[in-house]
């Protein structure tokens, strides 16, 4: 189930671009959806989306089905699109690499991914939907208080992400870890004394784990998006599309409400880790 976490960290959707919308896409339910007739999808009527799952809020698996924040947000895409979704599971490292989408994978990543120079040089990113920060999440007992204290410390990232960046940059042993869930167990097993990861990882770790603390939240700017291969113009003017609809109607900001929290609050929230 849906969990929220209430704390000083700041968790927000940005307000896509207004753009222009074509006479053909659907804003959601409504009016006519156009087919992918113009879209090269490398499945016919199907939306091929990439994702690193568990990988929650943004997407992870409750109950067999896979759910999440991104996982809503491309249904309405390839709703708007008049397609049907096809989510599939790839290692965050295929997915930010650009591989993913440079082999055919996928159509279109989606992951909870932040949006950087290294990997707007090997894929195109759509306009970004959500901010985030970096937090530090320490063990009962570390004697971690801050950023400050994690050099030569054992700190737990997942791999290919912007939080192993800062955790190296900052003089951590830095232990790598295949996905967010191992990243989270390793902190309670004592394997790491802290992790460095996305505040939208800090807050459901701390639902489900209510004897780590946050002690600092790291201001990083970062902006989430969702990404199509370089080149791949058609459709990712058809996702900013639909990015700006959902934005206009609404449908951004009860997302956020729903698997993220409450903004104005100061909260994040959903079941299990994410990384970016």
């Amino acid at each position: 189930m849906k969990s929220r976490f209430h704390g000083a960290a700041t968790l927000s959707v940005l307000a896509v671009s207004a753009l222009a919308l074509s006479a053909c896409t659907s804003t959601g339910g409504g009016g006519e959806a156009a087919g992918e007739g113009e879209l090269d999808l490398i499945s016919p009527g199907t939306l091929t989306v990439c994702s690193d799952i568990p990988y929650a809020p943004f997407e992870y698996v409750e109950n067999g089905e896979t759910v999440g924040f991104d996982i809503d947000l491309v249904d309405r895409i390839a709703e708007d699109l008049g397609v049907e979704p096809n989510v599939i599971t790839t290692s965050f490292e295929a997915i930010e690499t650009g591989s993913a989408l440079d082999t055919d994978q996928c159509d279109l990543a989606a992951s909870g991914m932040t949006i950087n120079e290294e990997r707007e040089s090997v894929m195109d990113f759509s306009q970004p939907y959500v901010e985030d920060n970096l937090g530090l999440l320490v063990a009962p007992g570390s004697g971690i208080s801050g950023v400050a204290d994690i050099e030569g410390r054992r700190v737990g990232v997942q791999q290919a992400t912007t939080g192993e960046e800062f955790a190296q940059q900052n003089g951590a042993d830095v232990v790598q870890y295949e996905d967010s869930s191992l990243m989270i167990q390793g902190l309670n097993t004592g394997d790491v004394q802290a992790v460095v990861a996305n505040i939208s990882v800090a807050g459901p770790a701390i639902d489900d784990n209510p004897e780590l603390e946050l002690v600092e939240e790291i201001e990083t700017g970062e902006e989430l998006g969702l990404a199509v291969k370089t080149g791949n113009t058609a459709l990712l003017d058809r996702v900013n599309e639909s990015l700006a609809a959902m934005e206009e109607d609404g449908t951004l900001e009860e997302l956020k409400a729903e698997w993220l929290g409450s903004a104005d609050a100061g909260s994040t929230g959903s079941p299990e880790p994410a990384a970016s």
